[in-house]
C-alpha cells in the first residue's frame, strides 16, 4: 500500500505520462488521417485533365506532405520521451508511418513528373501545329562569301605563323642543347685526361657524340619536311 505522500507524488507523474500518451496518440491519428487524405488527393491528381486544376491539387499535396514530415518529427520527440517498456512499440508505429509517408512522397513525385512531361509534350505539339513557316529571306551575296573566305585564309595564315614560331623555338632549343652537350663532352675529355681514362673509353664517348649529332641533323630534316608538307596542305 502506498502512503498518502507517495500517492501524492505518483499521481502527478501518472497524469503527465497519461497526458503525453494522449497527445502522442492524437498526433499519430491526425498524421495517419492526413496521410490518407494525401493518398486520396493523389488518386484525384491522376484523374485530372486540366493543367490548372492539377497544379492546385499538386500544391495542396506538397503542403500536406510538408505537414506530415513535421508531424513525424514531433512523433520522434514523443517516442524519445516514452518509457523503455513502451518505446519500442511506439518506435515501430512511427517508423511504419514514416515509410508510408516516404512511399507516398515518391509516388507523388513520379506522378507529377509524368504529368509535367505530358503537359510539355502537349504544349510543344500545339505550338508546332500552330506555327506558320515563312520562306527564308536571308541571302548570301558574293561579297559576303569572299569576306568569309578571306577570314578563313587569314586564320590559316595565323596558324601557320604559330607553327613556324613553334618550330623555330624547337630548333633553338635543340641548338642550345647541342652546345650544352658539346661543352659537357669537352669537360668529360678534360676530366678523363685528368683521371687517366683509357683511349678506348674516350673513343666510345666520341662515337656517342657523333651519333647524337647525326640524330640531331636527321630530326631537323624531318621537322623541316613536316613543316613544308603542312604548309602545302594548308595552301591546298
Amino acid at each position: 500500500m502506498l502512503s498518502k505522500q507517495e500517492r501524492a507524488v505518483t499521481k502527478p507523474e501518472d497524469d503527465k505520462t497519461f497526458a503525453r500518451i494522449s497527445t502522442m496518440e492524437a498526433q499519430y491519428q491526425s498524421t495517419n488521417f492526413l496521410l490518407q487524405k494525401v493518398q486520396h488527393d493523389l488518386g484525384r491528381l491522376e484523374g485530372t485533365q486540366n493543367e490548372q486544376d492539377a497544379q492546385v491539387v499538386v500544391q495542396s499535396i506538397y503542403g500536406d506532405i510538408s505537414t506530415l514530415k513535421d508531424n513525424l518529427q514531433a512523433l520522434d520527440n514523443y517516442v524519445s520521451r516514452e518509457q523503455p517498456a513502451r518505446r519500442q512499440a511506439a518506435r515501430m508505429r512511427v517508423d511504419q508511418l514514416r515509410m508510408d509517408v516516404q512511399r507516398v512522397d515518391m509516388a507523388v513525385s513520379a506522378v507529377h513528373t509524368r504529368m509535367t512531361q505530358r503537359w510539355r509534350s502537349a504544349s510543344e505539339r500545339e505550338e508546332l501545329l500552330s506555327a506558320r513557316y515563312r520562306p527564308n529571306d536571308t541571302a548570301l551575296s558574293i561579297g559576303d562569301h569572299e569576306l568569309q573566305l578571306n577570314d578563313r585564309l587569314h586564320s590559316s595564315h595565323n596558324r601557320l605563323d604559330e607553327l613556324i614560331s613553334q618550330g623555330s623555338a624547337v630548333l633553338d632549343n635543340l641548338k642550345s642543347q647541342h652546345f650544352s652537350l658539346r661543352g659537357v663532352s669537352r669537360k668529360m675529355h678534360d676530366i678523363g685526361q685528368a683521371l687517366g681514362l683509357s683511349n678506348s673509353t674516350l673513343q666510345v664517348i666520341d662515337r656517342r657524340v657523333r651519333e647524337d649529332w647525326i640524330l640531331f641533323v636527321i630530326g631537323c630534316i624531318v621537322c623541316c619536311i613536316f613543316m613544308y608538307a603542312f604548309y602545302r596542305f594548308w595552301r591546298g
